[in-house]
């Protein structure tokens, strides 16, 4: 009967665990993938000369296509070697998930991951980190997603980790310097006042590796620092508990007045908006009230009426209804100008 083990490397050549060697060691065939993070140019040799084994590296079409991967490991025992933990990837599980299917029999040997390892080398605790997000080169010019993301995260007082995607292949990725610039300029398109230039965040470059870094500081600096070779992960923190703000001075070597909680003067996006809003619906009341004539009068008054609603739903926390009276508002209002009889000046 065959085997499928999938063997994680963790955050480089050495991070492999006596169990992985020795899986290495007794498959049949050994395939090594690293596609999708950048590696130390003697990551195999040092992989080979510990295992005794010569190690087949396989490209990103190999391993999704998976056809030869599975039909090797229904007779015998195959190894994959991938970075990180096995499973963070879905790739991989979506393999596993064909040889369970076939009756093969499957294995994980788990290693280090940068989820993990971020929180380990921030100081920052593992269980506040909220969901985290992979930047790409193509979502860099558009940074929505991460966006809100953060915003999310920050509400629940909990950190953000971004993870820097890089094509071994292409040789390409996206860079520290782009993603603050991405998220800055979010900021300024949605308005949601979720990031500054004075927002507190970590740069970890290079995680597991003897030339590993370690940056924190405002956007506005980061944004200008150079971070030298890849891979690059970025953390924006959330609420901070003491012992947090003590690790982050430590290991980052800033003072414990420069961490700053990102959580703590965080708005709801109907905190942000309503006021916006009403204050912009109320000129452009007074203003239609002088071009429009008594028989509008109605439809004005329930303008206002909507607009004092949205701010009396949002002083009891009821976001969601102050949001819709918000915008009925607006409806109204907008409807008024359709007929013709005067241009809302918004």
């Amino acid at each position: 009967m065959g085997r499928l083990t999938f063997v994680g490397l963790g955050l480089g050549a050495r991070g492999i665990s006596l169990e992985g060697v020795v899986a290495v060691r007794e498959a049949d065939s050994c395939y090594l993938e690293y596609y999708t993070t950048p590696h130390e140019p003697t990551l195999l040799k040092e992989l080979e000369n510990e295992t005794g084994r010569i190690m087949t590296v396989v490209d990103r079409e190999f391993v999704e296509d998976g056809r030869e991967i599975l039909k090797e490991a229904r007779d015998s025992k195959v190894v994959l070697v991938v970075p990180g933990d096995p499973m963070i990837a879905t790739t991989h599980n979506e393999l596993r998930v064909r040889a369970i299917g076939q009756r093969t029999e499957t294995a994980i040997i788990h290693a280090a991951t940068i989820p993990s390892s971020a929180a380990s080398a921030s100081g920052l605790h593992y269980y506040k980190f909220g969901r985290m997000m992979t930047i790409t080169r193509e979502t860099l010019d558009f940074m929505q997603q991460a966006y809100h993301t953060i915003q999310s995260n920050l509400l629940q007082g909990l950190h953000t980790l971004l993870l820097l995607e890089f094509d071994v292949e292409a040789g390409e990725g996206a860079t520290p310097q782009a993603v603050f610039d991405g998220l800055l300029a979010a900021e300024k398109n949605f308005g949601r006042e979720v990031l500054s230039e004075e927002t507190f965040a970590l740069v970890l470059s290079r995680l597991g590796r003897q030339d590993s870094e370690l940056r924190a500081g405002s956007l506005r600096d980061l944004r200008n620092s150079d971070y030298g070779e890849k891979p690059h992960c970025i953390v924006i923190p959330g609420g901070l508990h003491f012992t947090e703000v003590e690790a982050v001075a430590a290991i980052f070597g800033v003072g414990e007045a420069e961490v700053s909680d990102n959580s703590r003067n965080m708005k709801g996006t109907a905190e942000v908006l309503i006021p916006r809003y009403a204050a912009k619906t109320r000129r452009a009341l007074n203003s239609a009230r002088e071009k429009l004539g008594m028989e509008y009068d109605t439809l004005l008054e329930n303008v206002e009426l909507y607009t004092k609603d949205a701010e009396g739903f949002l002083a009891r926390g009821e976001h969601e209804l102050a949001m819709l009276s918000m915008g009925y508002a607006e409806g109204l209002l907008d409807s008024a100008g359709f007929t013709g009889r005067a241009k809302i000046d918004w």
